[in-house]
């Protein structure tokens, strides 16, 4: 329980940045990738950038997972935005348990697209909020499993297994943002 606790409040933390980094530059995405081009990995290339993304990935599922919860004007975007938070946490956890083994540098907020991202959906509300969010999450989610399929044929064996142990969790996610349909 207190992994969980120190999860939820470092995943809090790291996103604090998001509205004190509006404008740093360089973008932290871009920033992890030039620093693991830089040093020597115990991952391949493609197996680095998939570690940075899919990171980046589930701290903005973890913050728009709130924002749902809170601004949902559906019963559906709420229960999904709670899942969210719930379900990103311990992706995170394992995630950068792969990075600190890999050596590989990860974000430690969102990046600048992600961001923008973020900032479009906090100034919409209701109906409008919904309809955003739902295309936001499966755009996303349609990504990230493409991305994990594609990490389970890559020749790093932790990756690989990560991603094939994973897979169906965002699979899932994937599912459940496709059976919600925006009010009208």
């Amino acid at each position: 329980m207190t992994t969980n606790i120190a999860v939820h409040s470092c995943v809090g933390l790291l996103f604090l940045g998001l509205s004190g980094c509006a404008t740093a530059s360089p973008d932290s995405v871009e920033r992890a990738k030039n620093v693991n081009e830089s040093i020597p990995l115990r991952v391949s290339d493609a197996a680095s950038v998939f570690i940075v993304e899919m990171v980046d990935a589930r701290l903005m599922d973890y913050e728009l997972g709130k924002l749902a919860a809170e601004r949902g004007s559906q019963l559906g975007i709420r229960a999904y935005g709670q899942r969210m938070v719930l379900d990103q946490p311990p992706l995170l956890e394992q995630l950068n348990r792969l990075a600190t083994a890999s050596r590989v540098t990860v974000p430690v907020i969102i990046g600048a697209d992600k961001r923008e991202d973020y900032k479009e959906l906090l100034t919409l509300e209701s109906e409008s909020f919904d309809t955003a969010f739902i295309a936001s999450m499966r755009k996303a989610h349609r990504r990230d499993v493409s991305r994990f399929k594609q990490a389970m044929l890559l020749p790093d064996p932790a990756v690989a297994a990560f991603a094939a142990a994973k897979l169906p969790v965002i699979e899932s996610h994937l599912q459940g943002i496709e059976n919600i349909e925006p009010a009208h």
